[in-house]
């Protein structure tokens, strides 16, 4: 637990920024207990809340240059860990929905085919996209880099690639739309997409 030496504010996020380890691991203490508890009710594991949270703070150490620049860095800091729980569920509730239907038999010939018709259209899609949009979106979802990694990879600002990645997903879901999948099959679209 936090021994009073950090205390949660400005000076400490300033510290972190500048890579104080030491000061990191006083952004630990303080906001672990919290983000474990917020991880463990989304997910329901604690073990899974554990994994969750010390991801959040590899995320965290490694973007920790834009702590100075975020107004509320305690919101930031819980927003990243409630997005990597929630996202973590996300996937297990589509990986279950999944295998359910993979054991049904007489619905398994129809749903791949479907499933198939859907990896063309976003497949398709993805062809549309102009070229640094379609490298962006191939390195986040086919590859699972993240937004740092990708643009670190690329030379390009972390700002840019969010917006291209954010353009190329909304290019994309507009393809879907006009297929008619969107409505249909928006689960199994939030593993592409």
């Amino acid at each position: 637990m936090n021994d009073g030496h950090f205390i949660d504010g400005p000076d400490l996020y300033k510290r972190v920024a500048a890579g104080d380890e030491s000061a990191f691991r006083g952004l630990f203490e303080i906001y672990a207990p919290r983000l474990l508890a917020m991880a463990a009710r989304i997910t329901g594991s604690a073990a899974v809340a554990d994994d969750l949270v010390q991801d959040t703070f590899l995320k965290i150490w490694i973007a920790r240059d834009q702590l100075t620049e975020v107004t509320q860095p305690g919101a930031w800091i819980k927003k990243i860990c409630f997005f990597q729980a929630v996202n973590y569920v996300r996937r297990q509730n589509i990986h279950d929905k999944v295998m359910d239907a993979v054991g049904q038999e007489e619905n398994y010939l129809g749903e791949m085919v479907e499933f198939r018709q859907l990896l063309d259209l976003v497949n398709q899609a993805v062809q549309q996209l102009p070229e640094k949009q379609q490298q962006i979106y191939r390195l986040s979802r086919e590859q699972g880099l993240s937004i740092n990694e990708i643009a670190a990879h690329m030379g390009l600002a972390i700002s840019t690639v969010k917006n291209l990645l954010v353009m190329a997903l909304k290019n994309i879901r507009t393809s879907l739309q006009k297929a008619d999948y969107l409505p249909f099959l928006a689960i199994l679209i939030d593993i592409f997409i």
